[in-house]
C-alpha cells in the first residue's frame, strides 16, 4: 500500500467534502430564514400629535390609492357617532393626563402607550395639550370580526389646537396656540360582544 500518510490524505479529503456540504446546507438555511422574515408583516409607524404608538390593528391603507372599504359587520350612523365621541374624549383625557378616563376609553395596550408618552414628555419637562377638536371627515377603511370582537379602522381627518409647552415656564416649544392644525390618522376601534367601542390603535397616514 501507500502507507500511513496516504490514509491521512484520504481522511482529510472526506472531511473537506463533508465540510463543504455543511456550509452549503447552512447557506440554504439562512436564505430560507431571510425570505420568511421578509414575508412577515412589519409594524406600522407611529402617529404624530399625541405620540401614541400602534397597539394592534391592520396595516394602513395607501393614502394615494383609495379603495372601497371592506365592511364585514355593518358599520352604521350610530357607530360613526361613537367614533367621533371617542376621538374628542380621548384627546380631552390626554390633555388632562387623566389615565382613569383613558382606561375607560382605550384598551390596556393603548393606555400603556399613553403612559410611556407621558413619561417621555415629563423627562423633557414638557406637557402636550390638544383642544377644540373637530372631526372634519371620517371614512371607514375596514371593519371585520374576530370571534367575540368587532374591529373597525377609520381614517379620521380632524382639526384642533395642538401645543406643547415647557412645564416650568409655560413657554411654547411646539405648535401654535392661536392656529388650528389638521391631522389625518387611522384609528382602530374594538368592541367585545356588542359592547361599547374602545380605541385599539392609532396609525399615522403618510
Amino acid at each position: 500500500g501507500s502507507g500511513f500518510f496516504s490514509g491521512l490524505g484520504s481522511l482529510a479529503g472526506l472531511l473537506g467534502f463533508l465540510l463543504q456540504i455543511a456550509l452549503i446546507a447552512g447557506l440554504v438555511f439562512l436564505v430560507v430564514a431571510l425570505l420568511r422574515r421578509r414575508a412577515q408583516p412589519q409594524p406600522a409607524g407611529v402617529p404624530a400629535g399625541m405620540m401614541a404608538r400602534q397597539a394592534q390593528g391592520p396595516v394602513p391603507m395607501s393614502a394615494g390609492a383609495p379603495r372601497r372599504p371592506v365592511d364585514e359587520i355593518g358599520i352604521g350612523p350610530a357607530d360613526y357617532q361613537a367614533f367621533e365621541r371617542l376621538l374628542i374624549a380621548v384627546q380631552e383625557a390626554w390633555t388632562r393626563e387623566d389615565l382613569a378616563a383613558l382606561q375607560r376609553l382605550a384598551t390596556p395596550e393603548m393606555v400603556q402607550y399613553f403612559r410611556d408618552d407621558y413619561a417621555a414628555l415629563a423627562a423633557r419637562g414638557w406637557k402636550n395639550e390638544t383642544r377644540d377638536v373637530v372631526l372634519e371627515q371620517g371614512d371607514l377603511a375596514e371593519a371585520w370580526n374576530e370571534g367575540a370582537r368587532d374591529y373597525a379602522t377609520v381614517a379620521m381627518r380632524f382639526s384642533h389646537i395642538d401645543v406643547t409647552r415647557e412645564v416650568a415656564t409655560g413657554r411654547v416649544v411646539e405648535g401654535d396656540p392661536s392656529a388650528r392644525t389638521t391631522s389625518t390618522e387611522l384609528w382602530t376601534f374594538v368592541r367585545v360582544q356588542g359592547g361599547p367601542w374602545m380605541l385599539s390603535a392609532i396609525q399615522q397616514v403618510g
